[in-house]
């Protein structure tokens, strides 16, 4: 019995150690952070964490926990107890414990959060005098991007609607409102959920039509006049789609689309479609929420 109550308290020694070690080695690989938010050396800063992790030790023991040389420990401690990061409780053989870290690092978090916040406030002052250059300046380069697969353009459409904050306007033809409410019902029915302004510009007339009708239970459901085979989004206004939808047999298809998260771009191409067959204030208007 005695030899094994001997065993197993060598066991849960050598547990304990083996988890000691593991936290150690977790807190000491933090070491390069510190080298380059604090400026201190390699050494400096793997003795300061161990110390950290250990609670206090003794220069030899300190050595062999941080990988520090034991012909630098001293030296590497006597710096750190200048820093104010560490401190020496006397007696033989000498031990140190470590300065809070909150005590320690205090100081610099200040001055980095000061310089973060002014920093800010230049990068804001350059972005305004930047704005301010592009008005009066002449052509700006802006992105728009293409895509030619429907199942990209599909995509495309539903990450665009999921994005909305506020007001989701489609404006499509009857093939691209097929189309729509065959992918991205579900997604409709979400915007509804979560309050989301959403209204819909077809040729179709929900007081004739089912799909129509079906939607006006949900949404505002405008009817306008419009021959373009497109398919239009525009999401809070601040991003857009617009796709072209071509026949394939009986039904519409999503032939190609672009797409972009310019407010500058979205105005204009909202111009363009309101001012020929969009919607507009003299619209008719049917259907409700």
């Amino acid at each position: 019995m005695t030899e094994l109550r001997i065993d197993d308290l060598s066991l849960k020694r050598s547990v304990f150690r083996k988890r000691e070690t593991s936290s150690l080695g977790e807190i000491i690989s933090l070491w390069p952070k510190i080298v380059e938010y604090a400026g201190l050396s390699e050494y400096e800063a793997k003795a300061y964490l161990s110390l950290v992790s250990l609670g206090s030790s003794g220069a030899r023991k300190l050595s062999l926990y941080c990988d520090v040389p034991r012909t630098k420990v001293y030296g590497t401690l006597k710096k750190l107890i200048d820093y104010g990061l560490v401190v020496e409780i006397p007696g033989a053989p000498k031990h140190f414990v470590p300065a809070s870290p909150d005590d320690a690092f205090g100081t610099i978090l200040n001055i980095v959060k000061t310089k973060a916040n002014d920093f800010k406030s230049v990068v804001q002052n350059l972005v305004e005098t930047y704005d301010e250059a592009s008005r009066k300046s002449g052509p700006q380069e802006k992105i728009v991007w293409y895509l030619n697969e429907e199942n990209e353009i599909i995509e495309k459409c539903k990450d665009i609607i999921g994005r909305s904050k506020q007001a989701v306007a489609i404006l499509t033809n009857a093939d691209g409102l097929s189309v729509l409410f065959n992918s991205a019902h579900r997604l409709l029915d979400e915007l509804k959920e979560r309050g989301i302004d959403v209204k819909l510009y077809s040729s179709l007339d929900p007081k004739t039509n089912p799909l129509a009708r079906e939607l006006s239970y949900l949404f505002e459901v405008v009817k306008v006049e419009i021959e373009t085979p497109m398919l239009f989004i525009d999401s809070d206004h601040r991003q857009f789609l617009l796709a072209k939808i071509t026949k394939l047999g009986d039904e519409g298809r999503l032939e190609s689309a672009i797409f972009s998260y310019d407010p500058k771009i979205l105005s204009i191409i909202s111009l363009l479609l309101n001012g020929r067959e969009g919607p507009n204030e003299n619209s008719a208007r049917t259907g409700g929420r």
